[in-house]
Order: structure tokens, then C-alpha cells, then sequence
């Protein structure tokens, strides 16, 4: 019995498809992720569906070349200069995982509908309606993304936006709530952010650029005008103790979720390392 295709409605399924996997994995990640580069990347998936139906793909090398496209479409969507080769791996399997599990809720859906026997033209013949496909779907698309963060595939890790202006110049910082930061101003009792060097840098003097923290301050004290901005935190680490510089900034705000508020703290400055990681800076809430 042959069977009719439309290539475009193909598509158009398979790009949809692949948009809602590659979101839902973006979402159980915590990973950034720019829209037209989903879209990109899903386009290019719709191509690569339809051609592998063309060309008949099949067994071990059809199954070789999903997994070969899967690959790509990461690379397409989520690849970045500090992404390194195995996290994008990761990205991939879990992208993997939540199509598999995004078909089979959409395969338990259309059956459950169809036993129901409910008195509805899109259920009746051999296929869905487009409205009823776009409604299983989005169902399918809302219980995967339950799902994978039930079963423990989501970080856990909350963030929050720093807003703050540092000798004149405005910085935004992407930052990891923690706890364990514990880092205080002795003298002040203020609470302190630990911010990556590099994503200050454009609002540093140069002074403050020099990595090495068993230098001698007097050069940056002397300076009245860095000085009054300025605190030496006492840290003690596994290498040793030392004093981490720490800016008081004009004026700092914390966005979180749909708030944004005005917030006193001091922004150390700091290597956060060179291994992958989503955030700019760290800190403890009040």
C-alpha cells in the first residue's frame, strides 16, 4: 500500500518538532540561547528529515546519521567559544533524550484521544488535523519539560541580573546564587560578589587588571580617587591567604524573576576559571 507525502507539511512538522526540542533542553540546562539560532537549527533539521526520508535512510547508518545531525543541530543552536566539546556532547544527548520522550508523550496523547472516541473530525481517519496536532503537541511539549526537570535532568541553580556602575561605567553580569559565598567586608559588614575579571574589564582602571593578589597595594591606595572606591577582602583559599580587591560600586541593582531592586553590596574582582559556565559573577542573597 503506498502512502502520500507532503514534503512541505513534513517539514514544517519536523521544524516544529525540533524547535520545541531544542528549547526544552535550553530549559532543563540553564543554557543561553539565541532565538534565530534555534530557528536556524531547526530549519536545518526539517532539511535533514526530509532529505533522510528521500534517501531512504535506514538501520545502523540512518541511526549513525541522527545522531550525526542531532550533533550538529547543538552545534547550530548552543556552540560558543567557552562551550567546551563535552558539554556540547552533553547538550546532545539531552537534546536526544527529550525527542524521544517528546514523541512518546505525543504517542500516548493521540492514543489516549483516540480511545476516548470523542466525536471529533480531527480524530476521525487516519491522521491529525493541524490544530489538533499543534494542541497535542504543546501538551506533549509542557508534560517533557515536567518531566525532565522531575527526573532531575534541570540545574537547580537559581540567577539573578546585576546592574551596577563601576568608575562611570556600566556593567551587567549574569549571577549564580550561591550560599557558600560567604565573603564579607570586615569592616563594613557588607555582603560581597565574586565577578569574573573579564567581564569587568572595559570599566577597570588598569591597576585593577593585573592578576597577581600577593602584590603590594600601596601603589592603589596612594591614589585617593580608587581608593575611597576600593576594599581589600581578607580570603583564605587551599594556595594560601591573601586580599581580594573589592569595588563599591555607584549604584547596583539585582533583577530577579519580574523584580528589580536596589541592592548594597561590594563586587570583588576575580579569575571565576576558564572551565564552562553560565554565569558571570556569584553571590549569596540577603
Amino acid at each position: 500500500m503506498e502512502r502520500e507525502i507532503y514534503a512541505d507539511l513534513y517539514f514544517l512538522i519536523n521544524l516544529g518538532m525540533d524547535t520545541i526540542c531544542l528549547m526544552i533542553t535550553a530549559a532543563l540546562l540553564h543554557c543561553r540561547v539565541r532565538r534565530w539560532r534555534v530557528l536556524l537549527a531547526a530549519t536545518c533539521g526539517g532539511l535533514y528529515a526530509l532529505g533522510s526520508l528521500l534517501l531512504g535512510l535506514a538501520g545502523f547508518p540512518g541511526l549513525l546519521a541522527d545522531g550525526v545531525a542531532a550533533l550538529g543541530l547543538s552545534a547550530i543552536a548552543f556552540a560558543e567559544k567557552k562551550r567546551s566539546p563535552l558539554r556540547l556532547l552533553q547538550i546532545t544527548g539531552v537534546q536526544l533524550l527529550t525527542s524521544m520522550l517528546l514523541g512518546g508523550v505525543m504517542t500516548v496523547l493521540y492514543s489516549a484521544l483516540n480511545r476516548l472516541q470523542l466525536p471529533l473530525d480531527a480524530l476521525q481517519g487516519d491522521g491529525l488535523s493541524v490544530w489538533t496536532f499543534a494542541l497535542v503537541t504543546a501538551v506533549a511539549g509542557v508534560t517533557t519539560l515536567r518531566g525532565g526537570k522531575w527526573m532531575g535532568v534541570a540545574a537547580k541553580s537559581e540567577y539573578v541580573t546585576i546592574t551596577a556602575v563601576l568608575f562611570d561605567r556600566q556593567v551587567t553580569l549574569r549571577a549564580l546564587v550561591d550560599s557558600g559565598n560567604l565573603l564579607r567586608d570586615p569592616v563594613s559588614g557588607r555582603s560581597v560578589i565574586v565577578a569574573d575579571r573579564e567581564k569587568l574589564r572595559h570599566a577597570l582602571p588598569p591597576i585593577l587588571l593585573r592578576t597577581d593578589t600577593s602584590r603590594d597595594w600601596s601603589a592603589l591606595l596612594s591614589d585617593y580617587s580608587l581608593a575611597r572606591q576600593v576594599r581589600l577582602i581578607p580570603t583564605e583559599t587551599a594556595t594560601g591567604k591573601g586580599l581580594l580587591p573589592a569595588l563599591i560600586p555607584q549604584s547596583l541593582t539585582l533583577t530577579r524573576g519580574k523584580e528589580t531592586y536596589a541592592a548594597d553590596y561590594l563586587i570583588a574582582i576575580t579569575t571565576l576559571g576558564k572551565g564552562e559556565k553560565d554565569f558571570d559573577a556569584v553571590i549569596s542573597l540577603h
